[in-house]
Order: C-alpha cells, then structure tokens, then sequence
C-alpha cells in the first residue's frame, strides 16, 4: 500500500477548527490587508489547512483564492517577480473579461517590468532606485553595468542578450512617464493605486493569497518572496496566508542578515523580523502519541475504503470526537471502528494493528 504525501481537504487531524477561524477572520477584515501566518513543523498539516480555507472561499464570487508556491519557482526567476507576476497572471486567468490591453492592467505590468529592467541592469541598489523612482537616468545607469557585466564574462556576450539590453533601453526612452522623478513613498503608494483599482475593475471584495511552501526554499527565496508580500502587494483588500515552520523562516533570516545582531530585547531580530510581517499566527500543535495512532489509523483506513465512503466519514466523526479531547489519550479501538464501520470493520484490523506499532515510535 503507498500512501499519498499531497495535502487534503480532508481533515484527519481536526485542524479544520483552525482553517474555520482564518475564513472568519478574512471575512470580517475583507476591506483591509492582513497577513496570518500558519505555523508548524514539517508534516504538520499546514498545506492541508491552506486547502480546507480554499475549499471554504471557493464559493464566494466577490472573493478570489490565489496560491502561490514559492519552491516550484526557486532557481528559475526572481521571486519577488514570480510573486507578484503570478498573481497578476492568475487574476486575469480568473476573471477573464480583462485583458492586457486593460488600462489598470498596463499599469501593473508597466510596473512590473520596471522592477525587471533593474533587477538585471544592477542588483539590489538598481532595483530599488529603478522600479522606486522611476529616473531614467538611473535605468541607463543599470543597462550600461549590465553590459559591463556581459564584457567581464565573454559567455554572456550574445547577440540574444546585447538585443535585450538594447530593447530595454528603447522602452525606456519612449515611456514619457520615467522622465517623472518621484521618492520612493510615492512609488509605493502609485502601485498599490494601480493594483487596488486592478480589483476593483475586477469585481473582487478581497483578494486572498496562500502562500504555501516557503519553508522548503533557499533563505534567499525565502526572504525575497517575504519582502515582495511586505513591500509590493500589501494593498487594501489584499490578504495573504502564508503556511511556514517558524525555525526555518528565522534561520533564512538569519542567513539573508548575517551582520544583524542576535537578539533585541528579549526576542530575536529573526524573530521580530517575522512577527512585523505576520499580523495573526496560528499554530498547528504537534501529535501526541494517541493522537498519532489516530492518525494513522484513518490515514490507512481511507487508503483501504477511500476518502469518499460513508463509513469512512463516520470513522472520522468518531476520531474527531477523540481529538477534541487529546489529554483523556482515547485512540481508535476494535470496538470504535465496529461502531463506525459496520459491516467494513475488517478494513480496520491491520490499520488499527500497524497504528499501535508505530504509535510509540
């Protein structure tokens, strides 16, 4: 018998009492950005309630669900780009009446390949003056150090990527608006306009982001996938779930500011770093023993009958009775599964035998 690792919308481990109060809190804050953070070790079932809170949205016209998995796009793109390009991308897939022709559309894209053009044409300092202030004159200062780059590593002196660099610089000239020089608050404030009035042509009361994943990515894609969420998508309307193991993310902190002191105070920078971006945490315990040996059981017993038995189902009402109340240590016994079962209880002997084996372990 193999097993599935993939997340569901079933419930094995009564974290749908958590998904239940992220949907509620979403709803009664629909007009304001939010950050909630799902919090957990690995295997925990956070991808699982990142499904059951989609599963609970889906039905809703005026709110759009969008997710976004930061390992699948490491080492391909930027993932400040990949974040807020994809959202954009699947917004427009999901409401198909607007179009890249679309004027509030243009000027999120518009806005999105200034971030582009400055991150090749110089890193980090670029990309800030780049896409923050709009100066022409700092975009060509960006193209020409790319082409110095291209001039020191001969591999990358193509005629693919001169005719790029070269594009780049075209586009640049014949857009009116980079000849207005603004701060960087005011280029803030210009995109979260541009993408506010983006959802309100859409149709959408709120916008809600899951952001699954980051714990499996490279500190670097870590960070930069947080810091888009902070400081380019963090309009009104807007919200993100983002499903994390809180050791991992402070360790990409950690790595990404290495010269940062310790600690502040009584936390850690990496920790404070962490709880300025997410608003509301919630935390998946971690299993017991019983609670394990529950699991287990269902895991195998659903395999045996699938997920979609009605006996199954009343197998999980009854060990959801069991898990609301952990410190008694109930598990799933011979005569529970009978109860549930019925006339299926043979299904149930092997789980219920393996589940005790690996319960203790």
């Amino acid at each position: 018998m193999i097993l599935s690792d993939n997340e569901t919308k079933v419930d094995l481990l009564n974290n749908e009492p958590i998904a239940k109060t992220i949907v509620e809190l979403l709803r009664k804050r629909s007009e304001h950005p939010i950050t909630i953070g799902v919090h957990g070790d690995w295997g925990a079932g956070k991808s699982s309630v990142l499904e059951m809170v989609e599963a609970s949205l889906s039905g809703e016209d005026k709110v759009l669900c969008l997710k976004f998995n930061g390992w699948r796009f490491q080492g391909f793109e930027d993932a400040k780009i990949a974040l807020i390009e994809g959202i954009v991308t699947e917004l427009l897939a999901k409401r198909p009446l607007l179009t890249k022709t679309t004027a509030s559309v243009k000027d999120v894209f518009h806005r999105i390949d200034l971030l582009k053009l400055a991150k090749r044409g110089g890193g980090l300092i670029a990309a800030a003056a780049g896409f923050y202030t709009g100066h022409h004159q700092l975009g060509m200062m960006g193209m020409m150090a790319s082409l110095e780059g291209m001039v020191a590593n001969p591999a990358n002196l193509t005629k693919e990527k001169i005719g790029e660099v070269l594009g780049d610089a075209k586009d640049l000239l014949k857009d009116k608006e980079k000849e207005k020089t603004s701060n960087i608050p005011a280029e803030i404030a210009e995109f979260r306009k541009a993408f506010d009035k983006l959802l309100e042509e859409a149709k959408i009361d709120q916008l809600v982001v899951l952001v699954d994943d980051l714990d499996r990515c490279l500190p670097e894609t870590a960070i930069e996938t947080l810091e888009a969420i902070r400081l380019f998508v963090f309009t009104a309307r807007t919200a993100f779930v983002v499903a994390a193991d809180e050791a991992m993310i402070e360790y990409s902190v950690r790595k990404h500011f290495p010269d940062l002191p310790d600690s502040t105070g009584p936390q850690t920078y990496a920790r404070n770093y962490l709880e300025k971006l997410i608003q509301v945490p919630f935390r998946i315990p971690a299993l017991g023993q019983s609670e394990t040996r529950i699991y287990v059981t269902l895991l195998l017993v659903g395999a045996e009958l699938g997920e979609n038995d009605p006996a199954f189902s009343e197998l999980i009402k009854v060990a959801r009775g069991l898990l609301t109340r952990p410190w008694l240590g109930g598990v799933l016994d011979a005569a529970s599964t009978k109860t549930a079962l019925g006339e299926k209880e043979k299904s149930a002997h092997n789980a219920l035998m393996i589940s005790d084996q690996l319960g203790p372990l």
